[in-house]
């Protein structure tokens, strides 16, 4: 089993974690800040050390990991953000969270972007998919209405990558390759996973359809 960020328990160390290790932070002045992706890229200027929940610190097998949750973020921006892979170390794991934090505190001066005009973008697999922002708050404000769930939309994803690539993953190839509709259709069904918390899938072929559940992935790693 991987470790829980939604735990009560875990989010209630993660908290503590955080107030200790804010007074930790170091000079990040010149750092320069990599871009991974389009995702990366729209969101992190809303990642601002004040609105840190919190900073979970596992292990998962041999490697470490140390993820920065925020909340109070707009719909469609990841609210984790974690070292991009498991490191050695508890150390190693606790420098790399406090030089996330302390480029976040740099943010806290510096008013974030309208969320009302920012694309977000959605990880369909290999593919990057972008997201109307008004389209996502449009689906986020039906949430608690609809009669369908976050179950619901991970099946239709399932259903879409199997018409747009067949049984592998969604590639960028493969969806320029599609047809307009269906690529509609699939950025307003990646609009609603979004909505409902979910910001990626993977491709799983191990995966039957009518499986398709659990928890929405967190953020980013």
């Amino acid at each position: 089993m991987g470790y829980k960020h939604y735990i009560p328990q875990n989010r209630a160390k993660a908290a503590a974690l955080l107030r200790q290790l804010k007074g930790q932070l170091v000079d990040v002045t010149g750092v320069q800040v990599e871009a991974r992706s389009n995702v990366f890229a729209a969101a992190e200027a809303y990642w601002q050390l004040s609105k840190a929940s919190g900073v979970h610190l596992y292990q998962v097998g041999a490697g470490w990991h140390a993820d920065l949750e925020f909340k109070g973020l707009p719909p469609g921006v990841p609210t984790i953000v974690g070292t991009p892979e498991p490191v050695a170390t508890r150390a190693e794991a606790i420098e790399s969270v406090v030089g996330m934090m302390s480029i976040c505190a740099q943010r806290d001066n510096v008013p974030p972007p309208d969320p009302a005009t920012g694309l977000r973008w959605f990880r369909f697999d290999d593919h990057e998919v972008p997201v109307d922002p008004r389209m996502l708050e449009h689906f986020a404000s039906r949430v608690p209405v609809v009669k369908f769930d976050a179950s619901h939309v991970r099946r239709e994803l399932d259903l879409l990558r199997a018409d747009i690539s067949g049984d592998a993953p969604v590639t960028a190839d493969a969806w320029a390759a599609a047809d307009f509709q269906l690529r509609y259709d699939a950025c307003r069904m990646c609009c609603a996973a979004m909505a409902f918390g979910i910001m990626q899938v993977s491709y799983d072929p191990s995966a039957s359809l009518e499986l398709a559940d659990g928890p929405a992935a967190p953020g980013m790693h």
